[in-house]
């Protein structure tokens, strides 16, 4: 390293800066090799750079303040007072995925943060009050279309992707599936048709290939052409003068529900398709990689505002995007 080499990295790509003269009110000018790129460093610049990046050491952490800050509490919270007011975004790099998995995640003032990822990184957020169709379709022509789209089966959303994109596959998460069948169906339910169906669909998530999808399937539909009586079997609400019907209902609707939307799904090619094109069978990277994170952080900074809990949030998606935090993108 050159001797005139210092402590100052560029704004731009993080090298090392050298001593490069003066300007002409004596402030010393520096220079980057790699950019080819003069500046000068302030005092006042380097001071906001270094409080910014204390604020994010903490606010994307769940350990304590004095385990990983060195300082007062109140000290700390009153120097990155004016931290809360940046406001995070990411940018698009204008390059589409292969698969994105979309979903929402409810914070504690019960707003829902929707959240799109690809494999690698986070690739748009936006808050909303629910889960409806004008925010993902927000959401969603932020970024570039992807051949794939992975989800929990949201109507909204799969109605705002069909919009935008109209040949994008879908893939549903095949482990909602399984719990939706295990909340409908109960674990211990007296009726045994029940019981073979949860017990049958609990299989989806094991299946590896084409041919194991096949022969799952069509025990499927023995199964299901067996007690087809059963499961399409209908109540009445009878007039008692006139003998007429004035209403029916399914009998068994759950098991109905459950039945008639393995059917759907395999019949609109969204319950294999993963085995067709290796995508992921389930939304676990955004479930587990990012909401999951997400919650611990807000138990572990109980006690913040709701609107100091929702930047944090921000701050942490953008931490997972492509290009991470750097202060300069965000002054």
């Amino acid at each position: 390293m050159n001797k005139n080499s210092y402590k100052i990295r560029c704004k731009i790509c993080g090298n090392k800066l050298q001593k490069r003269g003066k300007n002409r009110n004596g402030t010393q000018r520096y220079y980057c090799i790699n950019c080819n790129k003069s500046s000068t460093s302030k005092k006042e610049e380097n001071t906001k750079i270094n409080t910014f990046n204390l604020y994010i050491k903490w606010i994307i952490d769940s350990t304590k303040i004095k385990d990983k800050i060195g300082m007062n509490s109140r000290t700390f919270y009153n120097k990155i007072s004016s931290c809360w007011d940046i406001k995070p975004i990411i940018k698009s790099d204008g390059i589409p995925s292969d698969f994105i998995i979309v979903d929402g995640t409810y914070s504690n003032n019960n707003e829902c943060l929707l959240i799109i990822r690809n494999d690698n990184y986070v690739l748009n957020f936006k808050w909303s009050k629910s889960e409806n169709f004008n925010d993902y379709y927000e959401l969603l022509k932020f970024i570039e279309e992807p051949k794939y789209l992975i989800c929990d089966g949201s109507s909204p959303l799969i109605k705002a992707a069909k919009k935008l994109w109209k040949n994008i596959g879908i893939q549903r998460c095949l482990v909602h599936i399984v719990r939706n069948a295990t909340n409908k169906l109960g674990k211990r339910s007296p009726i045994f048709q029940n019981q073979i169906f949860r017990k049958h669909i609990s299989k989806l998530t094991d299946i590896k290939t084409l041919e194991e999808a096949e022969i799952w399937y069509k025990d499927f539909t023995n199964l299901y052409n067996r007690h087809k009586g059963f499961i399409e079997e209908k109540s009445y609400r009878i007039d008692e003068e006139t003998g007429e019907i004035l209403s029916e209902f399914r009998k068994h609707k759950n098991l109905f529900s459950v039945c008639n939307q393995i059917l759907k799904l395999y019949n609109k090619d969204m319950l294999f398709l993963y085995l067709k094109v290796h995508i992921p069978n389930n939304t676990n990277l955004l479930e587990g990689g990012i909401n999951s994170p997400i919650k611990n952080l807000i138990r572990c900074h109980r006690g913040i505002s709701i609107s100091h809990q929702k930047r944090m949030c921000e701050w942490y998606l953008v931490s997972r995007s492509k290009n991470g935090i750097n202060y300069h993108d965000f002054r």
